[in-house]
């Protein structure tokens, strides 16, 4: 004859329950946070700093990161290079996340002496 066991709840389950209950509260908290901590009226405060250059071919190559220090996150972002004598080259990166770096690249006909890196735009997300 097979015997019974009590009924109730084991240890095991009450602590799987605990956790289950701290990560909900924890995503929970997570979400709340960023519902009101004002990113509402903030937009994208995005830099772009040269990495390296090479020469590729007959064309050189201008790689940059391009970061988003603020929470709001940044769609669309346009970077141009701009050389002294007048050549300039944009790139386009689909996607930086707040507090975030994304990378990318130039390319120049020519020597990129002197380049300048700027954002141009966004868009919201």
């Amino acid at each position: 004859m097979a015997r019974k066991q009590a009924a109730g709840t084991s240890l095991l389950e009450w602590i799987a329950s605990a956790i289950g209950l701290l990560l909900i509260i924890g995503v929970m908290a997570v979400i709340a946070r960023d519902a009101f901590n004002g990113s509402a009226d903030m937009a994208p405060d995005l830099e772009v700093v040269v990495r390296d250059q090479q020469r590729v071919g007959n064309r050189w190559l201008v790689r940059f990161d391009a970061h988003n220090r603020s929470p709001v996150t940044a769609a669309q972002v346009t970077i141009e290079g701009a050389l002294p004598g007048g050549e300039t080259s944009t790139a386009t990166i689909d996607y930086i996340p707040g507090r975030s770096t994304r990378g990318g690249g130039l390319i120049f006909s020519t020597e990129p002496l002197g380049v300048q890196v700027r954002p141009l735009g966004f868009q919201d997300p």
